[in-house]
């Protein structure tokens, strides 16, 4: 009977270990309503259901492993019903923290094998209690860190989940065999323990490591589509610039010439300078070596006009001339749709600013562009991390640091006293 109590309490022990492991990978679901008082509800039923498995009850090593299987399920029905959002994420996440747990456990097994310790717990029961706490927390905090705050698990494929599960399920199963069928040898002990750990540390690295490669594929596909329609855009856009300038051009001719035969013949005509202004208002601001790249800032200049923010363009260099124009286009139009975008959010008229420079140093072109914003942007690495979309900072940054590689020069991005700056170097 007292043994009976003994491996119901372990039951109960180890499904508050899984429940912990599985806490660190639910932090991106969203709770259900009244989480606390489901939360609460839920312990109170589910605890009570665990102290009834008895792990120690057969010898059967499948019934155990059932028996696990079934405390497993109890812990997923648990933040099934805290937790909204994909159900088989839901269920990839808990399994990935009961690959936490048994890797938690294999480690204070390990150490238990050593002499010292083994000495210590031998001391007290209280020893064991102890050791297995500290181990647990020390390797749920590496694990929380290293792996479970890095990637979003209800934004994974059913595939990668399916994957993560069976090798997980497997790895404990194929343990659970070596266990209940140990030799009674160090060796083959520490061997068992080794083979657990090193089995589930892979499988929550290979996950990790194809979220991110699943997640770039689905960013770099994102970014070709926007390519793809910026071109679409830039050829309507190209054949709008050409008509304007010859339009320009010919109004130009025309005033000129009207200018002329009222002074050749003395006529009285109205004041035609503000028709001029207004042609004046299609010519570049500056002069790049690039006709659409600077029929592009002049827009820019008239976008941000409209908008109550100061544009500022200076360009010292006419070296862009080789560039490819959809590419230069594509560029300058996210790194100013940015600018403009982060300048929209500053409140201080003052401060609602973009500046533009170019300048050539030595056989390469600089781009310095700089912005006020207000907020905070978070940066991960380099770049602004795309959930600071309100800033305007998100997937044209990204398509930039694609052109610029492509072009093989390099960029760099930071915020200083809330101003953004963006530098590019282009190779001439």
């Amino acid at each position: 009977m007292n043994g009976s109590w003994i491996s119901s309490f372990t039951s109960v022990g180890y499904y508050l270990e899984i429940l912990i492991a599985e806490f660190l990978f639910l932090q991106t679901f969203e709770k259900r309503n009244l989480f606390i008082f489901r939360f609460a509800a839920l312990l109170l039923i589910s605890f009570p259901l665990v102290f009834l498995i008895d792990l120690d009850s057969t010898d059967s090593t499948f019934i155990r492993f059932f028996m696990l299987l079934l405390i497993i399920g109890v812990s997923i029905i648990f933040y099934l019903s805290n937790y909204k959002g994909n159900t088989f994420s839901v269920i990839s996440s808990c399994i990935n923290g009961v690959a936490t747990q048994h890797i938690a456990n294999k480690f204070t097994v390990l150490i238990s094998l050593i002499p010292f310790v083994k000495r210590i717990n031998a001391i007290s029961f209280i020893c064991p209690i102890l050791l297995e706490m500290l181990v647990f927390s020390v390797v749920y905090l590496v694990v929380f860190f290293l792996v479970a705050t890095n990637f979003h698990f209800e934004k994974n494929s059913i595939r990668l989940n399916v994957l993560s599960i069976t090798i997980i399920l497997t790895c404990i199963g194929v343990n659970r065999l070596v266990v209940d069928h140990s030799s009674d040898n160090i060796y083959y002990e520490l061997a068992a323990c080794i083979y657990a750990i090193i089995c589930c540390a892979l499988t929550l690295a290979m996950q990790l490591y194809l979220y991110r490669w699943q997640e770039e594929k689905s960013e770099s596909m994102v970014i070709k589509g926007l390519l793809s329609a910026s071109e679409k855009q830039y050829e309507q856009w190209k054949a709008m610039v050409q008509f304007t300038n010859i339009q320009t051009h010919d109004l130009k001719h025309m005033l000129d010439r009207i200018e002329r035969l009222a002074e050749e013949n003395k006529l009285d005509v109205p004041d035609l300078s503000p028709i001029r202004d207004s042609i004046e208002g299609f010519t570049p601001l500056v002069k790049t070596g690039n006709e659409v790249l600077d029929v592009l800032l002049r827009n820019m200049s008239t976008l941000c006009k409209q908008q109550n923010i100061r544009f500022n363009c200076v360009s010292y260099t006419d070296s862009l001339g080789a560039y490819d124009s959809m590419s230069l286009y594509f560029l300058f139009a996210n790194a100013i749709d940015n600018a403009r975008a982060g300048a929209d959010s500053v409140t201080d008229p003052d401060k609602r600013v973009i500046d533009v420079s170019l300048k050539k140093f030595g056989d390469s072109v600089i781009i310095h562009i700089w912005n006020y914003f207000e907020g905070e942007i978070v940066f991960d690495g380099q770049l602004p991390v795309r959930e600071d979309s309100e800033n305007g900072h998100g997937f044209g940054i990204k398509s930039i640091k694609m052109l610029v590689d492509k072009f093989e020069g390099a960029m760099n991005t930071y915020a200083e006293e809330n101003v953004f700056h963006l530098n590019i170097i282009l190779p001439i």
